[in-house]
């Protein structure tokens, strides 16, 4: 079997196991194991298979078809433990035929234990003792060699031997013990260590239970959530968010687990926080898209003022007294045109979204960035590299630290580029970054009074927004599995109430779906919230969010059905019936969409849009002298509406007015330079059955031209074969016109 087999069949066991098939699922893990020759886990498998048929003989036996409280646990612990058995088959086939990162690493740690060891770390035993010693020696340092290059070289070289084999041994380590687990939880409750590595600790052992699910790691995690260091907390809090997301079809097998969560979940304070962390999470599915868009429509704007600009600072000499600069600096951008797009920019960041990604996506190439640790680094003040730049310009080094709107990991970024320029020109930034404070500060006051960014959501963002970075950026981020993509799978299982246990809590996370576009997943949460509602009063939002999201995903009858359900409760009745409109037609309800344009005409007379979508209704029944009626309105008062021209001379075809249609089609290809394909073919149509031959021809021929393809052309020509017979052309006729016409195309 292949790796590819093995995955495919590990996920159709956890599908049958969560779906009841369980013996489909016992045939399954079974060729796994035969897959893995693995003696224990046959063995194994088979006292599964024993307790299985035991349980299926006695509920027949005793007539018992559904399980007692007794049974039910029974059977759950079954199914846990086949989950477990079934993951492990699969991670012994992948440790041994992988060349996957981790699973490589994994390799190497089993096959040399020294390989991740050093001078510093000679053992993993003593990386606690090591880890309080450096964390002294830090506090302790006066860095007096700031200057030296050796000197920092060494600093971070020793910084990096400490901190690397610590994550190596918490991220790799599969089989921890009792043990170990104990000691990675005493080195992240130690405060005599510094915090940059118990928060890497933290990381390590979440991506630990990411590759593989795992009981044990997964209560050392629960246990720190009440952790009083915000930093350690909020990692914990979005470790856990993300493990659901990815297991909690299991986790709900498990009662002591299930059972922690919900009352971990009993605190508000700590449901608001993850509530939080879910929306947060949520929005890095839209970064690529916003990258792309600064990308390709900002930064071109961007671009284009940087020579004027570049020009304009030639004439500055910075060596002189900020006061007299300043005025040259303000000046500096009289006369420069910033677009719209630049605008846009300053919209995107104020409404919280992650614009820096792509832009500091260029500047993970620093051989610091070769270490994954160093990727979900905290920025703190005794990190060595923060500590170069402070000790350097430590007004940059603290505008940096201190700037909620970057993630650490750009600001690891900013700061190692800073690192690598010539002094004059660190002066220049130097100055700008003290001109620009005042201004920055205010961005920031704005941004959290549209955001309320407490001491928790930032931290939370920022350790969200560098894990974003690293499965997105880092040189082999394919080979591992992206968690936050996961968070459309946190409503999938039965743990999602446990989290969230009130309507409420579980709204909000329903409107944060809904806010980015998932909405499958927000149908999920709605649906739920209005079934425990009850008889209670739901408040029509919710009713119209849902419709909303039906119609997004094309189930457009459930959306009429909310829809009306809504406006009972609303009083905005002409939102909901262009939406309705919109929706009958869909289902082909036409008489019901016009009754609906209809009514919004009584309140808006002349909106322009509704009169035109009404005409088409009407064509498509077949009611051709109405829809003429409301398409000449609309050419009368709004001449140049978009396309009313071409529908108009469409509806004239369609009920046999030809000359009428033919006049208008000519003065529209007269008139217009530039006709759709399907425009220029109703005109040959009109000129066909007018008996004018050459002319239908003609514009036939204009019509391929602007053809994306042969079988769009044919398609569009041929739907209306039956208007021209009716019109008396000979379908032979017909037949022999599109042979001259592609016969003319290809020659």
């Amino acid at each position: 079997m292949t790796i590819n087999d093995i995955l495919s069949i590990y996920n159709k066991v956890n599908e049958k196991l969560y779906t009841g098939s369980v013996s489909e699922a016992f045939f399954l893990i079974r060729k796994i194991i035969k897959e893995i020759n693995d003696w224990n886990m046959s063995m194994e498998i088979d006292e599964y298979s024993s307790t299985y048929l035991q349980m299926l003989s006695h509920s027949i036996a005793t007539k018992e078809f559904t399980r007692n409280e007794e049974s039910r646990q029974i059977y759950n612990r079954l199914v846990f433990n086949l989950f477990m058995l079934v993951q492990k088959a699969k991670e012994t086939f992948l440790l041994r035929q992988s060349n996957l990162i981790e699973y490589e690493g994994q390799r190497l740690m089993i096959n040399n234990p020294n390989m991740f060891l050093n001078d510093i770390i000679p053992s993993f035993e003593q990386i606690h003792t090591v880890l309080r010693q450096q964390y002294a020696a830090a506090d302790q340092a006066t860095d007096e060699n700031d200057g030296d290059i050796n000197y920092w070289n060494t600093v971070t070289s020793t910084y990096q031997k400490t901190m690397s084999p610590l994550f190596a041994f918490v991220l790799l380590k599969s089989d921890m013990s009792s043990a170990d687990l104990e000691q990675v939880k005493a080195i992240i409750t130690d405060s005599t260590i510094a915090l940059d590595a118990r928060c890497i600790a933290v990381s390590a052992l979440t991506m630990n239970v990411l590759r593989a699910f795992d009981l044990q790691k997964t209560n050392v995690l629960l246990s720190l959530v009440d952790s009083n260091e915000n930093a350690i907390r909020q990692r914990v809090l979005v470790g856990i968010v993300l493990i659901i997301s990815k297991y909690g079809y299991i986790i709900e097998y498990d009662e002591h687990l299930r059972n922690r969560i919900t009352f971990i979940c009993q605190n508000s304070e700590l449901v608001s926080e993850i509530q939080s962390i879910v929306f947060q999470i949520v929005r890095t599915t839209e970064t690529s898209k916003i990258s792309k868009q600064i990308n390709e429509e900002i930064m071109p704007e961007i671009m284009k003022m940087s020579p004027i600009i570049q020009d304009k600072l030639k004439n500055i000499d910075f060596d002189e007294d900020s006061e007299k600069i300043k005025p040259s600096i303000e000046n500096m951008f009289d006369g420069i045109d910033f677009s719209d797009k630049i605008h846009d920019f300053t919209e995107l960041q104020m409404s919280g979204s992650d614009v820096f990604a792509g832009t500091f996506a260029q500047m993970k190439g620093f051989p610091f960035f070769a270490f994954i640790e160093n990727w979900i680094l905290p920025f703190d003040s005794r990190n060595p590299y923060v500590r170069r730049l402070s000790n350097k310009k430590e007004s940059i080094g603290k505008a940096i630290s201190s700037n909620p709107l970057l993630c650490n990991s750009d600001k690891f970024s900013f700061s190692l580029n800073l690192l690598q320029m010539p002094d004059k020109q660190l002066d220049t930034v130097e100055f700008a970054i003290k001109e620009e404070r005042e201004q920055l500060d205010e961005m920031i006051k704005d941004t959290d009074k549209n955001h309320n960014y407490t001491p928790q959501k930032i931290e939370a963002n920022h350790y969200i927004l560098d894990l974003y970075r690293f499965y997105s950026y880092f040189p082999r981020h394919t080979e591992i599995d992206n968690p936050l993509s996961r968070i459309l799978n946190l409503c999938d299982s039965k743990i999602f109430e446990a989290m969230f246990p009130t309507p409420a809590e579980r709204r909000k996370i329903g409107d944060a779906y809904f806010f980015y576009d998932h909405y499958l997943q927000a149908i999920d949460v709605y649906n739920r919230d209005i079934e425990a509602a009850g008889d209670s009063d739901i408040d029509y939002e919710l009713y119209r969010n849902l419709a909303y999201s039906y119609q997004k995903v094309g189930r457009y009858q459930e959306a009429i059905d909310y829809y009306i359900v809504a406006e009972g409760l609303d009083k905005n009745s002409t939102w909901y019936l262009r939406r309705l409109a919109f929706c009958y037609r869909q289902i082909g309800d036409i008489p019901k969409a016009i009754d609906c344009y209809n009514e919004i005409l009584e309140v808006a007379k002349d909106d322009f849009g509704v009169m035109f979508r009404l005409a088409v209704c009407y064509m498509e029944i077949s009611q051709y002298d109405s829809a003429l009626s409301v398409l000449y309105k609309i050419s009368y008062l709004k001449p140049d509406y978009r396309n009313i021209r071409s529908v108009l001379v469409s509806c004239l075809f369609y009920c046999g007015k030809l000359e009428q249609a033919n006049e208008l089609a000519t003065r529209h290809i007269e008139e217009s330079a530039e006709l759709e394909m399907k425009d220029l073919i109703t005109a040959g149509h009109i000129a066909l059955c007018l008996k004018m031959q050459d002319i239908a021809i003609e514009r036939y021929q204009k019509a391929i031209a602007k053809a994306k393809d042969l079988k769009g052309f044919i398609d569009v020509f041929s739907a209306d074969n039956n208007l021209l017979l009716h019109n008396g052309v000979d379908s032979n006729e017909v037949q022999l016109i599109i042979e001259k016409i592609l016969i003319d195309k290809f020659r």
